[in-house]
C-alpha cells in the first residue's frame, strides 16, 4: 500500500491542529509554533478539508473541538507521541556513550542493582558497561572509567570521591532473633551461630577489629558457617543461617523492608573508607555523571 493511498495527512497539518486543540486559540498555536495565525488557520482549513469534516467551532473566544475533533485528536497525540518516543530511542542509541565500570559484588548486588533502572531512566544517553570483581580493591584501575575500591581516607586523590565511611555492624534474619527470645548477649557471641568469611583480607576491618572496639575478646567461633564472600554471608543471614558482621551500605535496604534487623549498632572506623574513582577526571563527563549520581543518593552516608 503506497503512502498516498493510506490518507495520511501532512504532518504539519497535524502538529498545527495539535497545539490549537490543546491551546484552545489559533493565536496562541501561532506563537507557540512561531508562525502567523493567518497560517495557523490555513492549515486547520487543509487538514479539515482533507479529512472532509469540520474539528473546530470558531468563536471570538477561541476554538473548540467537535465531537468528532474530539475523537480525532485522540488519535493524533497518540501518533505523534509514538513518534517522539521512537525518535527518542533512536537518536539515544546513536549518541549513546559507554561507561565501563569496576564494581565490587556488594556494591553490584546491595546497592547499584536495586537503583540502577532510576539512574538508567534518568540518563540514557550513558549504556553502564560493569566489571565485577571478586575482591575489594586497595588501589583505583586505570583501566576502567570508574572504579569501586577501598583504601585509606589519606591516600585519596581529587580523583576519588569517598562514597561510604567504613562502618560495621552485626545483623541477623528477624526469624532468628525470635528464636533466640529477641536478644543476643554479646558476651556469648563467638558461642553463637556465626556466618564468616573463609579469608578475611588483611587490610579489612573484620571481627577481630569488632571485637576489640566492642571491648570483647576475639576468639574463634565454636559454631561458624564459613563461605567464599560478603553476599552469600548476608544471603545466608537472610535465611536465617545466623549473625553476620556487614557493613551498613550492604544491608540498610535490607533492614528497612525487614529482611535483617540490627543485633548491634554500626561502629565506625576513621581510617578508611570507600570511594569512586574516576579515571579521567577532566574529559569524562559520563563518569562524573555516574559519580555525582551515587553521592546524591548517599548523601545521608558521608
Amino acid at each position: 500500500m503506497s503512502i498516498k493511498s493510506r490518507l495520511i495527512p501532512p504532518t504539519g497539518y497535524l502538529l498545527v491542529f495539535e497545539s490549537a486543540a490543546r491551546l484552545g486559540s489559533l493565536t496562541k498555536a501561532a506563537d507557540e509554533l512561531c508562525v502567523t495565525t493567518t497560517a495557523v488557520s490555513k492549515q486547520v482549513k487543509n487538514l479539515e478539508n482533507f479529512l472532509n469534516i469540520q474539528l473546530f467551532t470558531r468563536s471570538k473566544q477561541g476554538v473548540q473541538l467537535t465531537a468528532q475533533g474530539y475523537q480525532y485528536l485522540q488519535r493524533v497525540k497518540e501518533a505523534l507521541d509514538i513518534l517522539s518516543e521512537e525518535t527518542k530511542i533512536l537518536d539515544n542509541s546513536s549518541t549513546a556513550v559507554t561507561l565501563n565500570l569496576e564494581v565490587g559484588p556488594c556494591f553490584m548486588h546491595f546497592w547499584l542493582l536495586p537503583k540502577i533502572e532510576q539512574f538508567r531512566q534518568a540518563h540514557p544517553e550513558i549504556m553502564l558497561n560493569i566489571t565485577i570483581s571478586n575482591e575489594r580493591h586497595i588501589d583505583a584501575s586505570e583501566h576502567y572509567d570508574v572504579t569501586f575500591y577501598y583504601a585509606t581516607i589519606a591516600t585519596a586523590n581529587e580523583n576519588c570521591q569517598q562514597i561510604f565511611a567504613e562502618r560495621i555492624q552485626l545483623v541477623c534474619s528477624p526469624k532468628f532473633l525470635e528464636s533466640h527470645g529477641g536478644y543476643i548477649d554479646l558476651q556469648s557471641i563467638f558461642d553463637q551461630p556465626l556466618i564468616m568469611l573463609k579469608k578475611e583480607m588483611s587490610f579489612w576491618e573484620g571481627w577481630q577489629s569488632w571485637a576489640n572496639k566492642a571491648g570483647l575478646t576475639y576468639r574463634i567461633p565454636n559454631n561458624a558457617l564459613m563461605v567464599d564472600d560478603q553476599v552469600a554471608v548476608i544471603q545466608a543471614a537472610i535465611n536465617d543461617t545466623g549473625i553476620a558482621l556487614v557493613w551498613d551500605w550492604h544491608v540498610s535496604e535490607l533492614i528497612a523492608k525487614g529482611e535483617l534487623v540490627s543485633v548491634t549498632d554500626y561502629m565506625e572506623f576513621q581510617e578508611k573508607a570507600y570511594f569512586l574513582h574516576i579515571a579521567d577526571q577532566e574529559n569524562n563527563l559520563a563518569a562524573k555523571t555516574f559519580v555525582g549520581w551515587v553521592q546524591q543518593q548517599e548523601s545521608g552516608y558521608r
